[in-house]
Order: structure tokens, then sequence, then C-alpha cells
């Protein structure tokens, strides 16, 4: 049983942390527009990695119909790319009414 990760928690680099909680509905709304089908979730957690840039993490497991846990099948490294550089280029301090 194979199954898609659909589901990703975005870390933000540290020092950028403080504005990413603030616009984090936004940011998260914006992904799922960017990304449809996809969920995300801003991590309230420190980086991981590179400091500087945003860390995207799958969520791998799942469980079955059978109540079993499975893991999924591991996305693409670019689409966990094309994720980061939307992180990346996402304004953190854009207006509440706008999505990016």
């Amino acid at each position: 049983m194979s199954k898609e990760v659909l589901s990703f928690i975005i870390v933000p680099p540290f020092d950028q942390r403080a504005a990413v909680a603030a616009a984090k509905e936004r940011l998260e709304n914006y992904l799922s527009h960017r990304f449809p089908g996809y969920d995300f979730k801003v991590g309230p957690f420190a980086p991981v990695g590179d400091d500087e840039v945003f860390s995207v993490l799958p969520i791998m497991n799942f469980v079955g119909d059978d109540g079993e846990c499975y893991m999924c099948e591991q996305p693409s490294r670019w689409l966990l790319q094309d994720i980061a550089n939307a992180c990346q280029s996402f304004v953190l301090n854009g207006r509440r009414s706008f999505a990016a």
C-alpha cells in the first residue's frame, strides 16, 4: 500500500521566525493556493539544517484502513525545492488582505 505525501511542515529560518509566526496564516494559505491538494503547517520550532533557508518536512506516515501505520512515497526533490522557493519569495510583511 503506497500513498503520496500530502502534508508538509514548514520550518522558517531562525532569524525570520518571529516575522513568519506573525504571517503564519497568510503563508499557509499562500502555499495551499500555490500547491493545490497539499496541506501546509508552519512549525513553531527551531530550524533544521541551514539557518538561512526554509526547511520543508514531509509528513511521511499514515494509518491505513486496517489500522496499521504505513510510510508514504518519498516526495520528489523538485517538489520540496519548489515549496522552499515559494516560502522564500513570500512577502512576510505584506498587507493582511493579500495572499502574498
